[in-house]
């Protein structure tokens, strides 16, 4: 039986590029070294082996990019570990270990001997801190780059005490000296076990960025929610436990976790575990991500992450649409406008246009997430999206999911009602739902449950949009998370699942 969050193709979290950025990507099956070009000031290793393992023994190729651009690779064994002569190429090396969309950075300033040189998230952390000096977006830039960069051993210790405000307790109750520890050469332990990496999406460049840590359940660990090493244990075997439900949900950011600093923001799958009556027998794993559109989900990675652990008895929610819009004009505008990159990453067209290419239709999307819970049992739900509160007269008068500027106009929603009835599986409708329910609200009440807070409280949002006097009209505070897992526990009843014999 797969276990959730000590496996370890779900503990290493990130899609290696967006559409568009692949097939500029180093492979991972390259060549060996290449004759060093020898000049004065450079002197290539000698007697120089690594070795180390990769995030909780990952099985994966590793590729070793010197200073030159020169490369050697070797597979890991079941267990993650490694070994490698790195004779002949030139300091500082930079190590890429790939597992599928999977990827972690390492990097190594001036190896001499036998060097240990472990390769997960918390050494790709450090060297999304070093692509950031070095001018690059993020980690995927500095490989793409097919180099290592000029990086110093002090520089590198400088970036791992960025891990201290993080990990800082949970490495002492670990028995790790959080002040000297560093992620590459140091054993992090069971540590490793719990932390999940990605690499934030830009959306206004269309690549990803650096790196952020995640906990167990996909919560981002901050200076101002840093990990827990009791809670990161309990909470790992509490979603492994044998008999437990596990609720998937699949979606964009009005479903999504949220650190404490944008309080009251929250999506409806932060808090969705509260519509059940025993935690410890239903345990929601939300695996929304904000700016997610169906597709950027898989290219990403977050999808392999479910695929990996969704299990027998299961349940996936799949809600998509609000950046699956995002489909730009056409003609696409001049930059800044987004169009062209939009178009590349997110967008999904709906319908059943012909012409449109598999992998940018919706419900060709939609169809693999389907795909991979009845592949082993799990039951799969299609959730259409939350309306945006959009009153005109008074009244949300329809659905706020359409597209009509493309070249494939059509209803996202109604897409994904299709969606449903084609592949025989059941769906909670709430985009109808939400419109009822501020409908039946009105207007100036609905601001209660949209991100619509006094700033006063709230000072954050006195430069944010989500004011009571610039309301967010897309997001949830609070009260309307709630609300809206409310209505999805109310078409998981409609659907007469077996899972609403857990609601309360």
């Amino acid at each position: 039986m797969k276990t959730f969050a000590l496996r370890l193709s779900v503990l290493a979290v990130i899609g290696v590029t967006v559409a568009g950025c692949a097939s500029n990507a180093p492979k991972s099956s390259a060549p060996a070294a290449a004759p060093v070009a020898a000049a004065s000031a450079v002197k290539p290793l000698t007697g120089v082996t690594l070795s180390g393992i990769v995030a909780a023994n990952l099985k994966a190729n590793v590729t070793v990019y010197d200073a030159q651009g020169n490369r050697k690779s070797v597979a890991t064994d079941d267990k993650g570990a490694y070994t490698l002569s790195a004779d002949g190429l030139v300091a500082p090396l930079m190590l890429v270990a790939e597992a599928g969309r999977i990827q972690f950075v390492s990097l190594v300033a001036a190896p001499a001997g036998k060097v240990t040189a472990h390769i997960n998230a918390l050494t790709d952390f450090v060297a999304s801190g070093v692509a950031k000096d070095a001018k690059f977006q993020g980690p995927v830039g500095m490989v793409q780059s097919g180099k290592a960069p000029a990086v110093s051993a002090d520089a590198l210790k400088a970036k791992a005490a960025g891990l201290q405000p993080l990990l800082g307790s949970a490495l002492k109750d670990a028995g790790i000296d959080a002040a000297s520890f560093d992620p590459a050469s140091g054993n992090a332990g069971e540590l490793v076990k719990y932390i999940r990496h990605n690499r934030g999406y830009l959306s206004s460049q269309g690549v990803l960025g650096t790196t952020s840590l995640f906990d167990s359940n996909y919560h981002e660990i901050t200076q101002l929610s840093p990990l827990s090493l009791a809670h990161a244990r309990t909470e790992a075997a509490a979603i492994a436990a044998p008999g437990v439900t596990r609720v998937f949900v699949a979606g964009d950011s009005t479903a999504s976790n949220y650190d404490v600093d944008v309080l009251p923001r929250m999506g409806w799958g932060q808090i969705f575990d509260r519509q059940f009556k025993d935690a410890k027998q239903v345990q929601v794993v939300n695996v929304a991500q904000s700016g997610r559109s169906s597709r950027s989900f898989i290219t990403e990675g977050w999808f392999d992450m479910i695929q990996a652990d969704i299990r027998k008895g299961d349940y996936l929610l799949v809600q998509f649409g609000h950046n699956d819009e995002k489909c730009g004009e056409e003609p696409a505008r001049p930059a800044p406008a987004r169009d062209v990159i939009d178009i590349a990453n997110l967008c999904t067209y709906p319908g059943a246009a012909a012409g449109v290419p598999a992998d940018m239709s919706f419900q060709k999307t939609l169809e693999k997430y389907i795909a991979i819970a009845k592949s082993v049992g799990a039951t799969p739900v299609l959730v259409t999206p939350l309306t945006r509160r959009s009153f005109k007269d008074g009244k949300i008068g329809a659905t706020t999911h359409t597209w009509g500027k493309g070249k494939v106009p059509g209803d996202y929603s109604q897409t994904i009602r299709d969606t449903a009835k084609a592949n025989n599986v059941a769906l909670v409708d709430l985009d109808v739902k939400s419109m009822e329910f501020f409908n039946k609200m009105g207007e100036q009440a609905s601001l209660d449950y949209y991100l619509a807070v006094d700033p006063a409280k709230y000072p954050y949002y006195a430069t944010n949009t989500g004011s009571r006097t610039k309301p967010d009209n897309t997001h949830l505070q609070e009260k309307g998370a709630e609300a809206i897992g409310g209505l999805v526990a109310a078409g998981i009843r409609e659907a007469k699942l077996p899972l609403a014999a857990q609601l309360k």
